[in-house]
């Protein structure tokens, strides 16, 4: 298989859905109204069904890397924070030798991620198998993240108060995301810094406010450029 083959036909699948958007029921929801509506869950149904041929040949060869690498089962669940604040199970592809830690992330330059796994969050195929749990009904495909409880910490001891409580019904208003705003902004700034998390503040809380199905197709496709890219770079 070629290699830019997975992110071509991600692109070339998300643009048949991007030509139907404007006749989609739902089009003209926005906010809360978006977020909670049978029309997002229909579209992620949709989008998720249609990346599913594509991402799961491409989680399997990831996952094959990581356990020819070290012999360490390739997948694991983990802990996040979800819709009105639950925590749920979220599926992933190892890519730490250890999947016990449950600290904050440090993005693609994690000196705790293996070489293997810093390939696979660069391109984002360790969130691939989130595509269970948005068919699951734990997720949504664009929506802020699910983070770690000690992810919120973090931000909790950030923000002020009532940008906290803004931030926290902004995150949890819906189903997490796959993909968001920050997610894709995120890749350009030095994780768990302050500018970072108050970037993810601000993308997180306009997410919430502005969610549309125009801006949920509009998040996905950034992430299929970025993905592209970073391919790109490396050929």
């Amino acid at each position: 298989m070629d290699e830019h083959e997975p992110l071509h036909t991600t692109q070339k699948r998300l643009k048949a859905i991007w030509d139907a958007v404007p006749d989609m029921p739902g089009a003209k929801l926005t906010g809360p109204d978006w977020i909670r509506s049978p029309e997002k869950r229909g579209l992620d149904l949709l989008v998720a069904t249609t990346l599913l041929p594509v991402y799961l040949p491409t989680v399997a060869v990831g996952a094959s890397l990581m356990y020819f690498g070290d012999g360490v089962a390739p997948l694991f669940w983990q802990r996040r924070i979800g819709r009105n604040g639950i925590p749920f199970k979220l599926l992933k592809v190892r890519t730490m030798r250890d999947v016990r830690g449950q600290d904050a992330s440090r993005g693609s330059a994690d000196p705790r991620a293996l070489p293997v796994g810093k390939v696979l969050r660069k391109v984002t195929i360790d969130q691939f198998t989130e595509l269970v749990n948005v068919l699951g009904g734990d997720m949504a495909m664009a929506n802020p993240r699910p983070l770690l409880p000690s992810d919120r910490g973090l931000m909790r001891d950030l923000l002020t108060p009532s940008e906290y409580r803004e931030w926290d019904w902004a995150s949890t208003i819906g189903r997490p995301g796959m993909y968001s705003t920050f997610g894709n902004e995120s890749i350009r700034l030095e994780p768990q810094t302050e500018e970072y998390l108050r970037r993810r503040f601000e993308c997180d809380v306009e997410d919430a406010h502005c969610a549309s199905l125009e801006r949920d197709m509009k998040i996905l496709g950034d992430t299929a450029k970025i993905g592209w890219s970073f391919v790109g770079h490396g050929s």
